[in-house]
């Protein structure tokens, strides 16, 4: 099927198609954000019938890549929007997005074994020899920088997943579950406003000084045990959190 066209024999639901047809140029700015997407305009250019061009608008409109305007239509959401809601496992955005087939990547620096840093130390409540897994991930939706992050956990010194695994798998934290049983029970939050770096701005592809969303998360096994910590930074623009208090 290409990228505009539905195909009638491939299985795929015809909402499912058009929604991703749509979502694609959403994303790709192809789309006008000025001009409304009326379901008139959609049933012409489609030939379908009215109800899967309804449930594609209205999965777009959950997922963020549309919003209505009452008595004017519905608008295209410049950029590729990511709504994550609060329910999500810790470890899961990799997943989560596969799932809402937005076609994650990630660029993943080689893990090891290293002394977190002492403010860390102090935040998890470590002895100063106590080595963690560290490694870095940058990941992408659609070929665009999403989220740079920064990650430690605490794990046995077997424990040492391969990039490989981090980039096409998504969560070192589901490998410690299955391997070691460490399940995490809980996590927690903190979110700022922040300036992008020189790095960050080259990580993600913006200009210096851009806005960017700092999420800080200390991640807990069963008992209330301190098992990780990552600093996660996301284009704003593009990226919104739900939490639950």
């Amino acid at each position: 099927m290409s990228t505009g066209e539905l195909d009638p024999v491939s299985g795929v639901p015809m909402y499912k198609q058009i929604k991703e047809i749509l979502r694609r140029e959403i994303t790709s700015g192809t789309a006008d954000p000025k001009t409304p997407m009326t379901e008139a305009q959609l049933l012409e250019r489609f030939g379908v019938s009215r109800a899967p061009i309804r449930q594609a608008l209205s999965d777009l409109t959950t997922e963020g890549f549309v919003y209505r305007k009452q008595g004017k239509g519905t608008f295209p959401v410049v950029g590729a929007r990511v709504d994550r809601p609060a329910d999500i496992r810790p470890g899961g955005l990799f997943q989560f997005l596969s799932a809402k087939g937005l076609k994650p990547t990630s660029v993943v620096s080689t893990p090891e074994r290293v002394i977190p840093p002492a403010r860390l130390r102090s935040r998890l409540g470590l002895p100063e020899d106590e080595r963690l897994l560290h490694f870095t991930r940058l990941m992408s939706v659609d070929g665009e920088p999403l989220v740079d992050a920064d990650v430690y956990i605490r794990s046995p010194e077997g424990f040492l997943p391969t990039v490989e695994y981090l980039q096409e798998q998504g969560s070192a934290m589901d490998l410690l579950e299955r391997e070691y049983g460490i399940t995490l029970d809980r996590a927690e939050h903190e979110a700022w406003a922040t300036a992008a770096t020189a790095e960050q701005a080259s990580s993600l592809g913006v200009a210096e000084g851009s806005p960017l969303l700092a999420i800080e998360t200390i991640f807990f096994s069963t008992g209330g045990v301190p098992a990780g910590w990552r600093l996660a930074m996301h284009q704003a623009e593009e990226f919104k959190y739900h939490f639950v208090t």
